[in-house]
């Protein structure tokens, strides 16, 4: 009895520490992670990789906590909700997305020092942030992992 009060406290105290690192994710813009795509209105099919199809949305918000934002696509894996991607422009939009990751979702994993590309964690969704310096390009993905890892490589998401 006393083992299982131990682990089941070592247990809560993981989580709490895992959460006080960042915020959890279940949705992007109002859209819930791992929802059939009957369960969305006004979407309109881009293109499509394989069993990956990406749509646009009617009357999409073209701005991320007040950068504008271009090529927002939603990605459905056999019919669910397990990708939104964004680009920006610039220097100024990097700086400012990037202030908005680590204050919400601590520090990220950076797997080369001298490339912008940043991984963050947010429960089931993993984030990554990354910058192109010679097209000041940003890009930000939004992966809910237990979907992407149905096609994803081992190792491709966090």
């Amino acid at each position: 009895m006393k083992r299982a009060c131990i682990m089941a406290a070592m247990l809560l105290s993981m989580a709490v520490a895992a959460y006080a690192q960042g915020k959890i994710i279940i949705d992007y813009k109002g859209m819930t992670f791992g929802k059939d795509i009957s369960e969305y209105k006004l979407l309109k099919q881009v293109r499509q990789s394989g069993d990956i199809v990406f749509y646009s949305k009617y009357g999409d918000d073209q701005a991320f906590q007040g950068v504008p934002v271009k090529e927002q696509m939603y990605g459905f894996y056999k019919g669910k909700f397990c990708l939104a991607m964004f680009t920006a422009q610039g220097p100024s939009s990097y700086n400012t997305l990037k202030a908005f990751f680590d204050a919400n979702y601590g520090p990220a994993h950076q797997p080369k020092v001298n490339i912008k590309q940043f991984s963050y964690n947010a429960g089931d969704v993993s984030i990554q942030l990354g910058f192109d310096d010679a097209r000041k390009v940003v890009e930000v993905t939004y992966m809910f992992n237990p979907i992407v890892r149905q096609f994803m490589p081992a190792g491709g998401a966090n």
